[in-house]
């Protein structure tokens, strides 16, 4: 019986190594005029994300592809079939859809609010009309189905993921392309039931599936009520979604993929709101992906001694950073193993060509992976639209604080922007370029300066955009954290039980904190080999810094602060507790080998600090608040070495 009981064992674990991994990704962009829908940049996301996949152990022959006159309905679900027929338990799939959605009237009476969600083939029209009736959406019922099916082939041991960089309500008006944006499709004079704004993406059918069914997970661009807007010519989700799987650390869940999806949008696009649904505490792809430093393919060689590689300043790659050439295959840097070094000479926006110390003697690309050494990062720079009503004054002192210290340009056009700046009776707001929303203003009534006030509310958010990109990824220094509820008497400070740790989380999966009711503790987890010590900075929508861990009232020091490798701390002396305004915040977290704290650095806005290690990271927040910048890129004093992660939180009114 033993012996059984062990072949038995064995065959499950053979059974599991052999797990495929299987993808399905469509793109729908270049709709026909005759169907009323604008076209967007979809099929730019493609390379994005079989990239990502392929960098996972997804393989060329299981990633089926879908692009414009490929995904009509009849084509999707064709492919969707021939995705089913070769599946096992077991296997892991990912399905993502680039694409318009659109709110349908329901046609079967199973939503509250009379209306279904679709996806938007090629051959899908905008408006209802009397040879169209919607035969061509694909409709979240039939979705569900196909989910089912999927899910039950797959079984308990397989995993299903499926990635939505559309969106399914909202009005379009101005303020950047966005997918989807138009009135619900329905018969003229049609009227649904009035209901609450739906929270969540209202794309995940909640019904019973089997009990040995796959865990299935779904991750949209924007909330059901809200637009998503595309980033540079690629859809914000899929961006985001392929940056975060690029830079995974060690046993990543659902959870923690979407929080790093979640920073990146904020980012991005600071108004739209990500969602996901389903079981996130998996592990990613069942623990079985590839956590290495992050690297670009070698896409061409002009010359022995010149590379060109897939990357540029949409990865945050900009001229001067050096690099490593290694043998493709490579997880992890070791110096002496490099086939050559290099510098980035000309970085564009998705490419970069790079000028090598020695020639590469095999002139196939195939053959090389180029991992980054020192990076510099980018000079702080933001694009602003004006109004046409804005006063002259104003148009000539923007323009002029912009070129004067090298922080970007004005431009002619909302698309091109980061901030538009608009007038009003009492003086001028500040608004994101992705849906016009307000983020600062300045009030003339006030007696302020308009012009100085106008200018340094730029240079705040410019920076504090600049901080949330700022990536570093030495795994050598890996660590985690996160917010915890817990039970807090403020009257008398008296720490109760700690609550699950979704006890505060939203239907989009963001922890959200209510003032003077709900309070927090900070976890943090060193995932390395080494002590670390680390240090978090908060970021508001409208850029500005302030400290997190320490502050004013956590004064821990720095050996407080230090984690003995694989150590998880909990730091109960310090209870985080809230205040207005209500918005989404994020807290930017960084640790290295040395001592590490950006309280005064931050307090006094880069003027002084207190610290005496002289750390590399702590010189670059203080440099960052320099207003003079120059023009192409940012080299950092000393060996700037670390890693930095994210959290995403929202205060909101009781």
């Amino acid at each position: 019986m033993k012996k059984l009981s062990l072949i038995f064992l064995f065959l499950i674990t053979i059974q599991a190594s052999f797990a495929d991994k299987h993808a399905l990704i469509i793109a729908v962009g270049d709709y026909p005029k005759s169907t009323g829908w604008s076209s967007i940049s979809s099929v730019n996301d493609v390379p994005l994300i079989k990239g990502a996949l392929l960098n996972q152990g997804f393989l060329e022959k299981d990633i089926i592809t879908l692009i414009n006159e490929q995904a009509t309905k009849q084509g999707i679900l064709d492919a969707l079939a021939r995705l089913q027929s070769q599946l096992k338990p077991g296997d892991i799939v990912v399905i993502h859809y680039s694409g318009h959605g659109q709110q349908i009237f329901d046609d079967n009476g199973d939503e509250i609010d009379d209306k279904d969600e679709s996806l938007v083939p090629i051959d899908a029209w905008v408006r209802y009309t009397h040879n169209y009736k919607g035969e061509n959406h694909l409709r979240d019922d039939e979705l569900h189905n196909i989910i089912t099916n999927l899910r039950n082939t797959l079984g308990q041991d397989g995993q299903l993921l499926m990635i939505l960089d559309s969106c399914h309500s909202g009005s379009a008006t101005r303020g950047g392309i966005t997918r989807g944006g138009e009135a619900t499709f329905a018969p003229e004079n049609w009227k649904a039931k009035d209901q609450d704004d739906s929270t969540g993406s209202a794309m995940l059918e909640r019904e019973k599936v089997s009990d040995t069914a796959a865990p299935f997970v779904m991750i949209s661009g924007a909330s059901a009520n809200e637009l998503n807007y595309e980033y540079d010519g690629v859809g914000s989700l899929s961006y985001a979604f392929s940056k975060a799987m690029n830079e995974l650390g060690s046993d990543f869940t659902y959870r923690q993929l979407f929080s790093n999806i979640a920073a990146n949008m904020n980012v991005i696009s600071p108004k739209q709101k990500p969602t996901i649904e389903g079981d996130i505490d998996y592990k990613l792809f069942k623990g079985d992906y590839v956590k290495q430093q992050p690297y670009f393919e070698v896409t061409k060689i002009p010359t022995s001694t010149v590379i060109q590689i897939n990357g540029g300043k949409l990865q945050r790659l900009f001229n001067n950073t050096t690099v490593y050439v290694m043998p493709a295959g490579t997880t992890k840097v070791d110096e002496g193993k490099a086939l050559a070094k290099g510098t980035i000479s000309n970085a564009k926006f998705n490419e970069s060509f790079i000028k090598l110390n020695k020639p590469l003697t095999d002139r196939n690309e195939k053959n090389y992976w180029v991992f980054i050494d020192k990076p510099t990062y980018g000079d702080i720079s933001i694009q602003v639209y004006l109004e046409p009503d804005t006063d002259t004054e104003i148009q000539k002192s923007v323009a002029s604080f912009l070129d004067k210290n090298g922080l970007g340009s004005v431009v002619n056009d909302t698309l091109k922007a980061d901030v538009v700046i608009s007038k009003t009776s009492s003086g001028y707001t500040l608004n994101s370029a992705k849906g016009l929303d307000v983020f600062d203003a300045t009030n003339k009534q006030r007696g302020t300066d308009v012009q100085a006030d106008l200018n340094n509310k730029l240079f705040n958010y410019a920076q504090g955009m600049y901080l949330k990109n700022l990536s570093l990824k030495n795994y050598d220094y890996e660590f985690d954290f996160k917010l915890l509820p817990v039970e807090y008497v403020a009257e008398i400070g008296e720490l109760g039980a700690r609550l699950p740790e979704d006890s505060y989380n939203n239907s989009e999966g963001i922890l959200e904190v209510r003032p003077g009711i709900d309070h927090v503790l900070l976890e943090v987890t060193n995932k390395s080999n080494r002590p670390l010590y680390f240090s978090l900075i908060e970021i508001n929508s409208k850029g500005e810094i302030a400290p997190f861990m320490p502050n004013n009232k956590c004064r821990l020091t720095n050996d407080d602060r230090k984690l003995a490798p694989g150590k998880t701390m909990i730091f109960k002396e310090c209870v985080y507790r809230f205040g207005p305004p209500y918005e989404r915040l994020i807290l930017k977290g960084f640790a290295t080998d040395s001592p590490i704290n950006f309280q005064s650095t931050v307090e006094t806005r880069g003027e002084r600090t207190r610290s005496t290690n002289n750390n590399p990271l702590e010189n670059f927040i203080k440099n960052s608040y320099t207003q003079s910048r120059g023009s192409e890129g940012t080299e950092a004093s000393g060996n700037m070495d670390g890693y930095s992660t994210e959290f995403v939180y929202e205060i909101v009114k009781e």
